[in-house]
């Protein structure tokens, strides 16, 4: 069994993170103390990626030689993230033991959870608890990520190609929640610890991560985000799909717009019979009802396993957390106030170099790879 993510929950030094992503590639280059060096992203060409697979290796290590050369850097040294798609990340209990029988007892636990042959993975895993707080014939929790060494290797052959040598290859998930890390922990040093719910809304799969303080309760991955809007909006208007991500970003609405608001984000002067923001709320309704009905599903099917736990705040982040009113439409349904993350806020800026306008617009965006690049670089000072 390869063991390529033995190091998941150790931090490497001096490495740039980062995210290659369904609708972007982003990087982030960090110095010491947290310095912002630079961040760069590039559109991911159509067909790319394949439900989260690399479908032309080739054209990926053209795009990762430019988006290199656009970061000015001379580390070759990257820490990654597999997509959401591929990769396994559960919460599972086992009976005490010590942490050598756990390592080898591991194999045998995870192939419960993993839908794929347990000699064809790469399986990595945390112990939450210390086995000494444990009772006798008590239980641990552990939390277990896998992948298919296959998916693995072909990452690690592509990122060689362009030059680049992946030091750790980590969980988007966790990596998102790298910038929100002094926010995760009591107010007061003896307070208890608050439940968060994080969201990350990519471009082919949403992250949910309900933690307690900084320990992970669940973690799952949803197959609904940015693209299926996209789709949808396509599908109802007849649109290429880069059309229709266009008019996503410019005209869409999560909510029914008023007639100010159709004032306002009116098309101008286009041809007629071109979709309102009425017509595109219309469409994307649907996939409105069926994110914020799965993440309610997520919440639900905890509390059900005797785990009641009602966050006292909640994230969300990621390029399809931009669609105008999901935050707000998640937040009456859930009834759960969503933050925004600003990922900027955990680094060093100098904001003479760097516009904070444009850090701003590319926030939701950049929180997984700053979380990487985070990773990637030593706590100095």
């Amino acid at each position: 069994m390869a063991t390529w993510l033995s190091n998941l929950f150790r931090p490497r030094i001096n490495a740039i993170g980062l995210e290659i992503g369904g609708a972007n590639i982003k990087a982030v280059d960090l110095g010491a103390n947290h310095q912002l060096l630079n961040y760069a992203q590039r559109p991911t060409p159509p067909g790319l990626l394949q439900d989260g697979l690399v479908g032309d290796p080739e054209a990926l290590g053209e795009e990762l030689r430019a988006l290199h050369k656009e970061l000015r850097t001379r580390k070759k040294q990257v820490v990654t993230a597999l997509a959401n798609d591929v990769t396994v990340v559960r919460v599972i209990r086992v009976p005490k033991m010590s942490e050598k029988e756990l390592e080898e007892a591991i194999p045998w636990e995870a192939e419960r959870y993993i839908p794929f042959p347990i000699d064809e993975v790469v399986l990595d895993y945390a112990l939450l608890d210390d086995p000494e707080e444990i009772e006798d014939q008590g239980e641990m929790e552990v939390l277990i990520a896998a992948a298919r060494e296959e998916t693995v290797m072909q990452l690690v052959e592509v990122l060689n190609s362009a030059g680049l040598e992946p030091v750790v290859i980590d969980l988007k998930p966790f990596a998102g929640l790298r910038p929100l890390e002094g926010q995760l922990k009591p107010e007061e040093e003896e307070g208890a610890n608050p439940i968060t719910l994080y969201l990350e809304v990519g471009h082919t799969a949403t992250s949910l991560v309900l933690l307690k303080g900084e320990r992970p309760l669940l973690s799952r991955s949803i197959g609904i985000a940015g693209k299926e809007f996209t789709q949808a909006i396509a599908r109802s208007f007849n649109l290429p799909m880069e059309e229709a991500e266009e008019v996503k970003r410019e005209y869409a609405l999560a909510t029914l717009s008023t007639e100010d608001e159709e004032a306002l984000l009116d098309f101008g002067e286009v041809e007629q019979g071109r979709p309102t923001p009425s017509d595109i709320y219309a469409a994307i309704r649907p996939v409105l009802i069926d994110l914020s009905t799965e993440v309610r599903r997520s919440l639900e099917f905890f509390s059900a396993q005797g785990e009641t736990q009602t966050p006292d705040q909640a994230f969300i982040t990621g390029g399809g957390s931009k669609l105008k009113g999901l935050k707000g439409v998640l937040s009456d349904v859930l009834g759960i106030h969503f933050n925004d993350v600003n990922p900027w806020a955990a680094l060093k800026v100098d904001t003479g170099r760097f516009e904070p306008g444009l850090l701003e617009d590319a926030a939701a965006e950049f929180t997984v790879p700053v979380g990487l690049a985070l990773r990637g670089v030593s706590r100095v000072g």
